[in-house]
């Protein structure tokens, strides 16, 4: 116990010191500033940034988690989390060596040829070391820092007392809920320094991409790799912030940007999983102009109804349809007893008039996603972790687009990907429906067979249904009825789906005829 309050004194000294020489009076003052709670135009939302940079891993992952909650932190402060560079000096690689001996024990040589000590990548939970294994293969090694659950422990109880001490003297803070956003940020980051959760992430992406043209994930050598080192084969490309090089090999940037986008919004829209960081440095071109994608710790999941709930939402916009945008936040469970619900209306309002008449290249992808941050900070909504976690991400791919051709906007991509999703996600639903419907259609069948069964055996029912006769048309006409609205909704669906495959001659006439048995349920309804 004692132990314990020592090195969290210690850690809170050299935190003080850290944020001190970097112009912040003290810890509960950055704080306060972080979240908003407190305003100083001298400070610059950089200088937050900067900090946490500095404070190394644990507040690092603190500010990708908060970059992640508009409900919480400022619009201006998040616009700087998310430019958040996970660069740190590498340990010694005799650190490196006793990790590795741990983990393999005498096994080492027998898997290693060589391991290239000095580092290729190093960031705040690990760095990555060049190798060769026995049988050949040239590998990338990824390997945990020492000590970090531990650090990441420490940094999550220091910062739980600042909030503590905050949450006495201002009742702000107190509402905010911070402690559920620290406990969040603490799962999170022990979860992505488990490297068997990334590796099971990696075999997930493959899957999803499995005989993709142009786009590949690193296998990964799960017989060599445990919770503490990833081991996967290497993969030798450019970073595409390298565009003059890329051009020299005759790459067409705008090409990569148009493919990568394409790439993320199949994530996001067909697969629910997605890439929550894709930065310039986790993203490869290989000479044959694949795109490479790395570093499957932070990552995310979009449930169907989330991804249904997205479509309808960017319906809503371009059809100006205010209640499908209510539904959105209705039914992502985002208002919160807090929420005014005729402000929210007004602000979407005011949000789908600015975006009515533009056509989606126009849209801007960040500017659209800052606006939904506002609408979320401003209405007091609650945000699901896979949404939240996709604003950041947008906001991401938008910037590592750019880097590669300045006037491409990936919005222009958005169209087809909502248009294939819708597809997808309504094949699910007539799935899901086959059997209702079956059971639908045996019901109504088996209710004439009934019908004509209990009328050829009158004798022996004479006595309970004497009367079924005389109610033979009004059951004949009700099942009639019956068929004639399930055959018109049958041939709408169907219409609709034959327009999403551009097949517009059979959707024209599947539309036409579930106008017609509609009109028959229609004129049977009022003859009656």
């Amino acid at each position: 116990m004692l132990k314990r309050k020592i090195k969290l004194y210690r850690r809170a000294k050299e935190v003080s010191l850290t944020l001190a020489s970097l112009g912040f009076y003290n810890i509960y003052e950055y704080f306060r500033l972080l979240f908003g709670i407190e305003i100083n135009e001298n400070t610059k939302p950089q200088k937050i940034r900067e900090a946490l940079e500095k404070l190394g891993a644990s507040f690092i992952k603190l500010g990708q988690v908060l970059s992640t909650r508009p409900d919480i932190v400022p619009p201006h402060i998040i616009q700087e989390l998310i430019k958040l560079q996970d660069k740190v000096p590498p340990i010694p690689f005799e650190k490196v060596q006793t990790i590795l001996k741990v983990n393999y024990g005498d096994n080492l040589d027998k898997i290693f040829s060589y391991i290239e000590p000095k580092p290729i990548a190093s960031a705040s939970i690990s760095q990555v070391h060049l190798g060769y294994l026995k049988t050949g293969e040239k590998v990338a090694i990824k390997v945990k820092r020492p000590n970090l659950e531990e650090l990441i422990e420490l940094d999550a109880e220091l910062i739980l007392k600042v909030i503590s001490f905050l949450e006495k003297h201002s009742k702000t803070v107190k509402e905010l809920n911070l402690k559920g956003v620290i406990n969040q940020f603490k799962k999170t980051t022990l979860k992505e320094a488990d490297f068997s959760i990334e590796a099971q992430n990696m075999k997930i992406f493959r899957n999803n991409f499995k005989n993709h043209p142009y786009f590949c994930i690193p296998k990964v050598f799960e017989e060599f790799s445990t919770k503490e080192i990833l081991v996967m084969e290497f993969v030798d490309g450019i970073k595409i912030s390298e565009t003059e090089k890329l051009k020299k090999l005759g790459i067409d940037t705008k090409d990569i940007a148009v493919k990568l986008t394409d790439a993320f919004f199949k994530m996001v829209f067909k697969d629910g999983f997605y890439h929550a960081d894709p930065h310039p440095g986790n993203i490869l071109i290989l000479k044959d102009k694949t795109i490479c994608l790395l570093d499957y710790g932070m990552v995310s999941r979009l449930t169907p109804a989330e991804k249904l709930a997205f479509n309808d939402y960017i319906t809503s916009v371009l059809t100006f349809d205010l209640n499908l945008a209510m539904q959105f936040y209705e039914r992502l469970n985002m208002i919160t007893p807090k929420t005014d619900i005729e402000n929210l209306q007004r602000d979407i309002e005011v949000f789908i008039e600015k975006y009515y008449n533009k056509k989606l290249e126009e849209i801007n992808l960040k500017e659209l996603v800052l606006e939904v941050i506002d609408i979320v900070r401003e209405n007091n909504l609650r945000l699901p972790v896979g949404v939240a976690y996709l604003g950041k991400t947008a906001i991401n791919l938008e910037g590592t687009v750019r880097v590669l051709d300045s006037s491409f906007n990936p919005t222009q991509r958005l169209k087809t990907f909502i248009k294939k999703s819708f597809r997808e996600l309504l094949k699910e639903k007539l799935k899901e429906g086959k059997t209702a419907l079956e059971l639908y259609y045996y019901l109504i069948f088996k209710t004439e067979e009934i019908y004509r069964l209990l009328v050829r055996e009158r004798l022996t029912f004479s006595i309970i249904f004497k009367d079924l006769e005389a109610h033979q048309e009004f059951f004949s006409n009700q099942i009639k009825k019956i068929n004639y609205s399930i055959l018109s909704t049958g041939f709408f669906i169907s219409s609709a789906l034959f327009f999403l495959g551009n097949k517009e001659t059979i959707g024209n006439i599947s539309f036409y005829m579930g106008i017609l048995f509609l009109l028959l349920f229609l004129y049977k309804n009022r003859k009656d």
